[in-house]
């Protein structure tokens, strides 16, 4: 009844038995005939040079559609000794004899199984490389094609940072570019706000610092200008963002320096440490002395307690002072 369901003939059989195939058992006849495996399919796939196949690699061959017109166009080209899986994850990977073949007329040729399979799992066409050649990209192997293609670089993006005037880039500067997410739009924006001739390690310490155009806009809203990119790069190093920014001009900060917001953040001198220390009467403080002020924990906490103590006539210097000598040094000196 099974293989009557399956429409096993004894003809079939036969056929199998007189290509050397016997010695099936009742379900190896049924999976070779529900996958399509006939005498004639083994036949042709002997004739390519495929012999002494056994039932699964069969099966396998047939249900991912490896024919041995295929096996044969592949052998022409020069991939000769290709297993049974190397045939399969070629043929699932749309890697055609066609596509091959136009990728020797391209001028790449040292390529194995994996390289193929590579080259099209991430959409490297022979017009992708006609298009580099066009733009000057010469003598790339198949992992400089692959790493353009895993970072998304396209002839339009290496076309429009050509347009913005960013030439003489090899392929590693593109796949930095494309890493870091470098987009032309980013680099017209940052010349927007000043920041020119930048080079390709300009462009990706910008972004790996999160530089961006909300960043250079709080920068230029705090009256900040003349800055270089290193002034930039530092600030972002040192987390000075463009909220921290935008807080201090809120908080009354004014003439600073990207150095001395770099010391700044890095001494904790906060949007709220200047607010509160304005509302006690201290505006106007320059940067270098909130950072003595917040390195030696001169907080408006502690001057709340001093003054509640000892008298609201209390100076800045006198209030530091007694948190580097001691308050009855201080006070005993007056």
């Amino acid at each position: 009844v099974n293989l009557r369901i399956h429409d096993i003939t004894p003809r079939y059989v036969r056929e199998l038995r007189d290509m050397g195939i016997d010695d099936l058992d009742i379900d190896e006849l049924v999976e070779l005939s529900l996958h399509d495996v006939s005498a004639k399919y083994v036949s042709e796939l002997r004739e390519v040079g495929l012999k002494d196949l056994d039932v699964d690699e069969l099966v396998e061959l047939s249900n991912h559609d490896v024919s041995a017109k295929y096996i044969a166009e592949m052998r022409e080209l020069g991939l000769k000794d290709l297993d049974v899986d190397e045939l399969i994850e070629l043929n699932n990977h749309d890697v055609s004899a066609k596509y091959v073949a136009e990728l020797r007329s391209m001028g790449l040729k040292d390529f194995d199984v994996d390289d193929l399979i590579e080259l099209s799992n991430h959409d490297i066409s022979p017009k992708y490389i006609a298009e580099l050649k066009k733009m000057g990209f010469k003598n790339f192997d198949v992992d400089d094609l692959v790493e353009l293609g895993s970072h998304d670089i396209s002839p339009e993006f290496i076309a429009e940072l050509q347009t913005l005037g960013i030439k003489d880039l090899d392929i590693d500067d593109l796949v930095e570019l494309g890493t870091h997410g470098v987009s032309p739009e980013f680099i017209a924006q940052m010349r927007e706000f000043g920041l020119k001739n930048l080079d390709t390690d300009d462009l990706v310490q910008l972004s790996i610092h999160n530089i961006d155009p909300e960043f250079m806009k709080a920068l230029r809203d705090f009256g900040m200008t003349g800055f270089d990119v290193d002034d930039v790069v530092e600030l972002g190093i040192h987390n000075v963002t463009a909220r921290y920014i935008a807080e201090m001009k809120e908080a009354g900060l004014k003439d600073v320096d990207t150095e001395e917001l770099v010391e700044m953040r890095i001494h904790n001198v906060t949007p709220k440490f200047v607010r509160e220390l304005r509302e006690m009467g201290f505006s106007n403080l320059p940067a270098d002395e909130l950072v003595e002020l917040s390195i030696h924990h001169v907080t408006p906490r502690f001057i709340r307690e001093m003054r509640q103590r000892y008298g609201e006539h209390l100076t800045l210097n006198q209030l530091l002072d007694m948190r580097l000598h001691g308050v009855e040094e201080v006070l005993g000196s007056r």
